[in-house]
């Protein structure tokens, strides 16, 4: 009988210990860097043994373009209520467009960009052509 006592206490002993440190991963916030990165993978990780185990399973997003829109939901800052007249003038104010941008080479073969075509020099307004959006 004592030859089952000491396992089962050192059992026991570390069960506890991984609740406490299960515990702490996961309800205590984060204050630093690493500690936030080891706090992320830790709850990714048990919440897929959870889906394993339970044979709960989650939608699996179809693209890389769902599950970075599925994170830029999630971070995205809640917005305030605007009134009516708040929403009013911003939509009055009128939208200025970005100015097109011009690229072009000087007669040693050099690229040069211009803000706009007033600011590309005479000799080589010909030759500049408007850069992509």
């Amino acid at each position: 009988m004592y030859r089952l006592i000491k396992p089962i206490f050192w059992t026991f002993l570390f069960l506890v210990m991984m609740l406490v440190i299960d515990q702490v991963l996961v309800q205590v916030p984060p204050v630093h860097p690493a500690h936030a990165a080891v706090r992320n993978f830790y709850q990714d990780f048990r919440s897929r043994i959870t889906d394993l185990t339970f044979g709960e399973k989650k939608a699996t997003p179809k693209s890389i373009e769902a599950v970075i829109a599925k994170q830029q939901k999630e971070t995205a800052p809640k917005k305030t209520a605007q009134t009516e007249e708040q929403r009013t003038e911003a939509t009055a104010a009128p939208q200025t467009q970005k100015a097109q941008r011009y690229i072009y080479s000087d007669g040693k073969g050099e690229l040069h960009f211009a803000d706009s075509l007033d600011a590309v020099p005479d000799e080589y307004r010909g030759l500049a052509q408007p850069m992509g959006k």
